[in-house]
């Protein structure tokens, strides 16, 4: 008895150990690395939240559709709301980045409308989801993520629009009777209703997220707003 548990001993110093995977990390990832997988949970999530929201939706679901597992998308996002959060991120996240870049490759900020507008206009077409996302769950009742959505984005764009509006005004683009915030509305809703209505602007009237469509319509967007709220003799 004693030789043999000698032997298991001993058997049991000289196995190789396993190394222990990383705590939390799923078993049986899929191939292409962290980056790929991510990708298509967002992709996979964000075409389920359009058709049938977000409230409907459930972590089994992405994860059958996407191939994955659920302890995959707990890895990467914590759950539904930090996939919902990083799909929001990763449209809008380099909007507000390259708007500081604006800034920063001029003077102090200064970031003007019609580059606003231009930056934001192609996201929207690079994202067309993003309105509709946004009809859904953060600007109907009860909406789930509309305060996720003001910390992340619309509570970062609005500053850099107001301070653009009082910069022209400062410079003589921009009335001085105009009130910087509701030219900011205004901003905002004649640049993302374009995107909004797509389904039946694309059809019914030819709208196109096509790169020269999207400058063009970037274009006009600006000079509608200006005819509005430019002052005589100014130019944006």
């Amino acid at each position: 008895m004693c030789a043999s548990r000698t032997t298991n001993q001993h058997a049991d110093r000289t196995r190789p150990r396993q190394q222990g995977r990383r705590p939390g990390r799923p078993r049986g990832r899929p191939p292409g690395g962290d980056a790929a997988v991510r990708d298509a949970l967002l992709a996979t999530a964000r075409g389920l939240f359009l058709s049938r929201g977000f409230a409907s939706v459930t972590i089994r679901q992405i994860a059958a559709a996407a191939g994955s597992s659920p302890a995959t998308i707990h890895y990467h996002f914590g759950d539904k709301l930090g996939l919902y959060r990083a799909m929001l991120q990763a449209a809008i996240a380099p909007v507000v980045e390259a708007l500081h870049g604006v800034g920063e490759t001029t003077h102090a900020t200064e970031v003007r409308l019609v580059d606003v507008i231009g930056i934001y206009s192609r996201m929207l077409a690079q994202n067309p989801w993003v309105p509709a996302l946004i009809v859904q769950e953060v600007l109907s009742e009860g909406g789930p993520f509309r305060e996720q959505f003001i910390e992340q984005f619309a509570g970062q764009l609005a500053p850099l629009l107001v301070a653009a509006v009082k910069r022209e005004q400062a410079a003589g683009t921009v009335r001085g009777d105009v009130e910087p915030r509701l030219a900011a509305l205004s901003a905002i809703s004649l640049t993302v209703f374009p995107f909004l209505a797509l389904p039946v602007a694309g059809r019914v009237l030819g709208l196109s997220v096509e790169e020269e469509a999207v400058r063009r319509l970037a274009a006009h967007t600006t000079r509608v707003l200006m005819e509005g709220i430019g002052a005589p003799g100014g130019s944006s």
